[in-house]
């Protein structure tokens, strides 16, 4: 009981601070701001570091975290149970994004933020900085695809590859910053080729691939697989440890993150000025999709308190909300889901960094939003054909997206493609990005911890056939069993094949 009580207490300190340190950066960055004189960019990265740091150290541990959770989970798994798993989340989460994408088109139909005000646009357009890649629709759902399986898995944990389109007048190349200006019809006028770019940063969505493939082998083979399973559990139990030193670090993180990106704006209240009616909007549809569709859910489907949940994922949230990363957040998410709330870790540690990687339900909405609001601006009111191009394209854009600050603004652009309009469009909504990607991302998170409890209840059936694994270490992390398989007095597997547990 004291150690109940210990640890409980250690808990809410940790929560406690991190809000204080919520509040510290934002008392800080407004405190530290000069109107008349803005920061350098060097003497920025400085009050960032200890923020920086953090981040890092929590990127710095996805690696494994995420292989050894997914193959531990699924090793235990029958082949049925995975398949279970896998398919009633993919279907979960496309439902959930196709009603975020849905809920972002009616709320910015009905509330016309682009002519609430009028917004010199070729003055803003002006200093736009050129975006270093464009590519359609079809590019994406390639790319999404090939992700999946990449042809150098060590390449893999480090770099990503992408298709560009690249556009030329005979053999002359057509600039970049010039062809993302033209419109489709002058576009057309030259050679349009794609070309594969590889770009620094993690193919997570590769690895999950060959992880849960992984898993389930080694699941099927039996004896064989025991010494893969025991190794890859050891990994995930050291993953743990050093992700619980880290969290120990955050609320100073939080900080200096918080507080550097307040100072580093230019001016705050003017430019949410112009962005009122799009701000609004963004926002009353995450309220909307997080406070009702997704508590509905969790309700209808899990029949769990929503509540309770939520105040379970308190730290998770608050610090997605300070990092704008649903990757670096993935760590405390497994924690908060399986200590706090009590989910299964065959289901948490499936379900979460799947969901981290193409569940992004804040992003989705927040795409649809920005792509009418920017036509709205130009005067340019879609068609019906092409809102439901705007639906489909965000959709596939937030899948698409990687779980890293700002990524939707990238995978916007993808839509704008889309629907016909300059790609550099996209810096009439950038200076509020930093906000709005703060709270989409803590909307991702929580989209993405209510699925763990929806798809625990769906698979309630085939993860009791395959036992339960509550065990916890010594340090309080839920773990699966060392040979993650039932208990044999319980337990039989198969026809008549007693469980090997005790062989």
């Amino acid at each position: 009981f004291q150690n109940k009580m210990a640890k409980l207490s250690k808990e809410n300190l940790l929560l406690l601070f991190t809000v204080l340190g919520v509040a510290i950066g934002i008392g800080l960055g407004y405190s530290l701001r000069d109107p008349n004189q803005a920061w350098s960019k060097r003497h920025l990265s400085y009050l960032r570091f200890p923020g920086d740091l953090f981040v890092q150290m929590l990127k710095m541990l996805i690696l494994p975290m995420i292989m050894s959770s997914i193959i531990t989970s699924l090793a235990s798994l029958d082949s049925g149970t995975a398949g279970r798993l896998g398919i009633v989340s993919m279907t979960y989460y496309t439902l959930t994004t196709f009603a975020a994408v849905f809920l972002g088109i009616v709320l910015v139909t009905l509330i016309k933020p682009g002519k609430w005000t009028t917004t010199n646009v070729e003055d803003l357009v002006g200093h736009v900085k050129t975006t270093p890649c464009v590519a359609t629709a079809v590019d994406t759902v390639i790319d999404l695809m090939k992700s999946c399986f990449p042809e150098n898995l060590i390449e893999a944990t480090f770099r990503s590859q992408k298709v560009c389109l690249k556009f030329f007048n005979g053999t002359t190349e057509i600039p970049p910053e010039i062809a993302m200006t033209m419109s489709p019809e002058q576009r057309a006028q030259f050679t349009e080729v794609p070309e594969k770019i590889v770009s620094d940063g993690m193919n997570i969505l590769g690895l999950v691939v060959f992880s849960v493939a992984l898993g389930i082998v080694i699941g099927i083979i039996g004896e064989d697989g025991k010494p893969m399973k025991n190794f890859f559990k050891s990994l995930e139990a050291c993953s743990m440890k050093l992700i619980g030193w880290v969290i120990m670090y955050s609320p100073i993180g939080i900080t200096f993150l918080i507080a550097a990106q307040i100072v580093g704006m230019k001016d705050p209240g003017q430019e949410l000025h112009r962005l009122m009616g799009y701000v609004i909007t963004v926002i009353l549809g995450l309220l909307i999709h997080a406070f009702v569709i997704i508590p509905l859910l969790c309700v209808v489907l899990a029949r769990r308190n929503p509540i309770k949940f939520v105040g379970g994922m308190a730290q998770a949230l608050l610090t997605a909300l300070a990092t704008s990363s649903s990757s670096a957040t993935l760590p405390l998410s497994i924690k908060c889901c399986e200590e706090n709330n009590k989910v299964d870790p065959r289901v948490t540690r499936f379900v979460l960094p799947l969901g981290a990687t193409i569940n992004m339900d804040g992003t989705a909405l927040y795409e649809a939003v920005a792509a009418i609001y920017i036509s709205q601006c130009v005067g340019n009111d879609l068609s019906l054909g092409e809102v439901i191009l705007v639906s489909l394209t965000a959709t596939l854009a937030s899948i698409g997206a990687a779980g890293i600050p700002q990524a939707g603004i990238v995978t916007m652009i993808m839509v704008l493609i889309a629907i016909g309009l300059p790609t550099n469009l996209f810096i009439l909504i950038f200076p509020v990005d930093f906000m709005l990607d703060r709270l989409r991302t803590t909307v991702n998170v929580h989209g993405d911890s209510i699925a763990t409890a929806v798809i625990e209840r769906l698979c309630e059936d085939q993860l009791q056939k395959g036992g339960h694994h509550h065990d916890t270490n010594d340090q309080g992390y839920s773990m699966l069993s060392t040979n993650a398989s039932p208990d044999p007095k319980r337990i039989t597997i198969g026809n008549n094949c007693e469980n090997s547990h005790m062989l």
